[in-house]
């Protein structure tokens, strides 16, 4: 099914008809235009009214809203704007600047020359800026009357159904105002979604009442904080110098919670100049990232990954699902100015300090802000706090912005902290931390294998899927005791291996790590996701390769034994094969990629459903890897004895799981056959159909199998066939 695309909203707007069905609403004759089917474009006629045909009824709403004659002009004017999939992009990107105001940029074009002239004679803009690039526009009258916005919620529905919403989807309101939220709607009327769903629920706006009064958060005028005691005496010993600007720090911090906004309004952030000698510039910031700042305002919306997402793809409806809580939940780290301080030559004045009640003999302190600082007007020369690390964070937020609900930011707090402390402690902060690996992450918190948000980010399950399987093929050739010891393709290597690292990769990610059903990717039955590291992913794995070609060396099947009689020379750079031929001939399915992802394939069903039993100790791993950020040798090795010594019952399983997969047939075409027929069976394993036939197989001996496990396990298997 078609997905829904505001594409589909696409009235022309070369024409200057666009600006006459204003005229017509305003004028009372759009039902007479309606009726004539003269006098204007049709095509604009019907996208403006929201019908299909002119054999549907005049839509009600059009003459309910003659009853507003104030929001009339208006009304028309933003039917006339969602005609249009460009007009609604513009409007919610560009022009709007909330407060239910904007500025229109003009660009070449009929399409921004008719838009231009819409907003003048609806009202929304003086007459006086019908030849500039700039046009400034207010539409807080259209919200002063509430039944109005209750009207205007039939355009957007006719709108959201024009472009692909069944109408079922919007009977609920709650339902209706997600889908309109999803396309930023309310930002095309500069509203916030809060006032967006008042005025359309029926609730009247006044843009007085409207803007955020900064005297509302005189709540916080008295901040309780926490005394985080934190000196050791050695400390004392340190060479402490006002001169150098790192006079002893107190010995002691304050944490609390603060609005983002007040913090911001409260704050300085003193930059670093470029004009300005580095060994002169005492100042700890960057100056600010505007992109980073508004990928930080993307994210307090949406959360990740919907916060990486471009403006197109957040508007998608399919993306809203991706929406997430923009938790901020790192301190942001500042300094509470005290008195006498200059900063670039600017002193603090007294009545801007902020006090610090903190008694000796208590863990609690307040933070007490002067009143007048919650004035409007209220803007020193120096204010009271300076941020040492958090400035995107808090420039992500506008002072005057109303917020429907809270968003306090934690805080740490030094009290009059010298300045060389200061970029001592966002030296610590920002540079000396190592960032951990993703692939890491992914075994410190295994939850996150299955969680369907990071589906769409660039670091997101895709990459762990992709790149824990890289990590697993480079360890599988690079372990000396491996099956695939130097024996896959790393490099694309002409007369190489004949198994390639890409092959087996996709081998991997296809299976052990698919998305559904993955022993490494996915819940099991109880929900929880098997919590092995990349080394113990990587022991099984060799375990069950070893197990494998253990068992072909050992067996005398007709197929290994033919196998094992070719005539073949080693190449020069090849030492006596440690692994039987009927496992490493190049003519054995085993070595390429449809016997690899074959088997990889089976194994991960198989072992899937073992692990889902409860029966066999799969989650129970108890001891230290000497190093978690990467796969070596070492690690391998204390894990494969681990695997042999101490879960005993889940070796027996994978030993068996290699002596029942050798009862398949593993010989390519090319093989050598005393029967045509036996070579004309093989060939429906070749091509990518290869790997299901191989499923198929391995199923049918497995289910023949006498072990217990393997028949209690291969049993739920039959339905996957």
């Amino acid at each position: 099914m078609p997905q829904p695309d505001l594409k589909k909203l696409n009235s022309s707007w070369t024409k200057f008809d666009v600006v006459q069905v204003i005229e017509l609403a305003a004028e009372g004759r759009l039902e007479q235009a309606y009726e004539s089917k003269a006098g204007i474009d049709l095509p604009v006629l019907r996208g403006f009214l929201g019908i299909h045909s002119f054999d549907e009824p005049f839509p009600d709403y059009w003459r309910e809203i003659k009853k507003f004659p104030k929001q009339l002009r208006l009304f028309a004017l933003l039917a006339t704007i969602f005609t249009h999939d460009q007009n609604i992009r513009n409007f919610a990107d560009s022009f709007a600047k909330g407060n239910m105001r904007g500025v229109q940029i003009v660009k070449g074009g009929k399409q921004g020359t008719n838009l231009r002239r819409a907003l003048i004679i609806s009202g929304a803009a003086l007459k006086n800026y019908q030849n500039e690039k700039e046009v400034p526009y207010d539409l807080s009258a259209l919200f002063e009357e509430g039944k109005v916005g209750r009207l205007f919620c039939h355009v957007l529905k006719q709108r959201l159904i024009k472009i692909g919403h069944e109408s079922e989807e919007l009977e609920d309101f709650n339902d209706f105002l997600k889908i309109c939220f999803s396309y930023q709607f309310y930002k095309v009327l500069s509203l916030t979604r809060d006032q967006f769903k008042r005025w359309l629920s029926g609730e009247s706006l006044n843009l007085e009442d409207e803007i955020f009064n900064f005297s509302q958060l005189k709540i916080y005028k008295n901040i309780p904080m926490i005394k985080m005691n934190q000196w050791l005496n050695e400390w004392d010993d340190v060479n402490y110098s006002s001169d150098e600007l790192r006079r002893k720090p107190e010995p002691v911090a304050y944490i609390f919670s603060m609005d983002a906004r007040l913090l911001k309004k409260l704050s300085d952030v003193h930059r670093r100049k470029p004009d300005k000698p580095r060994d002169e510039d005492t100042h700890v910031q960057r100056n600010l990232n505007e992109s980073r700042i508004s990928e930080i305002n993307s994210y307090i919306e949406g959360g990740f990954p919907w916060s990486t997402l471009s403006t197109n793809e957040q508007r998608s409806f399919e993306n809203q699902k991706l929406k997430m809580p923009g938790f901020l939940p790192t301190a942001i780290i500042a300094n509470i100015i005290g008195p006498n301080e200059k900063r670039n030559n600017k002193s603090i004045k007294e009545e801007d300090l902020i006090k610090v009640d903190a008694p000796d003999d208590q863990y609690q302190a307040t933070l007490r802000i002067p009143e007048h600082i919650f004035d409007k007007n209220w803007e020193p020369d120096l204010k009271p706090i300076e941020i040492i690390d958090g400035q995107h964070r808090l420039w992500a937020f506008n002072e005057d912005e109303p917020l429907s609900g809270n968003f306090e930011v934690p805080v740490v707090a030094y009290f009059n902290l010298d300045r060389a402390w200061q970029a001592y402690l966002f030296y610590t902060i920002n540079i000396k931390p190592v960032k951990i690996n993703t692939s890491l992450g992914y075994d410190l918190y295994p939850l996150l294998r299955t969680q369907e948000w990071l589906e769409h980010s660039k670091e997101g399950l895709l990459a762990y899927r992709e790149t824990r399987a890289q990590e697993i093929v480079e360890a599988l050739w690079n372990y000396p005791d491996s099956p695939w010891f130097k024996r896959i393709n790393m490099i694309g290597e002409s007369g190489g291996p004949t198994m390639s690292q890409a092959a087996f990769i996709r081998s991997l990610s296809n299976s052990f790590f698919k998305k559904r059903n993955g022993l490494f990717s996915s819940p099991l039955s109880s929900n929880d996701v098997l919590p092995w590291t990349r080394t113990q992913q990587a022991a099984f794995l060799i375990i069950l390769w070893q197990e494998i070609a253990k068992s072909v060396s050992v067996t005398d099947s007709e197929w290994a034994n033919a196998l094992r009689n070719e005539d073949r020379q080693l190449k020069v750079h090849e030492d006596v094969p440690k692994w039987d031929l009927a496992f490493t001939s190049k003519n054995s399915f085993l070595s390429r990629d449809q016997g690899v992802r074959g088997i990889s394939l089976f194994a991960n069903d198989f072992f899937y459903v073992a692990a889902g039993y409860n029966d066999l100790p799969f989650d129970e791993f108890d001891f230290d890897e000497e190093d978690e950020k990467s796969i070596t040798i070492n690690a391998l090795n204390g894990t494969i004895e681990y695997f042999k010594s101490e879960r005993t019952d889940l070796y027996n399983l994978i030993e068996n799981f290699g002596k029942c997969a050798c009862n398949v047939d593993w010989r390519t075409p090319s093989s050598v056959f005393d029967q045509t027929s036996k070579r004309d069976y093989q060939m429906r394993y070749k091509g990518s159909s290869g790997y299901s036939e191989f499923w198929k197989s391995l199923l049918d001996v497995f289910l023949e199998s006498d072990n217990e496990f393997v028949k209690k396990y291969v049993g739920q298997m039959t339905d996957m066939r």
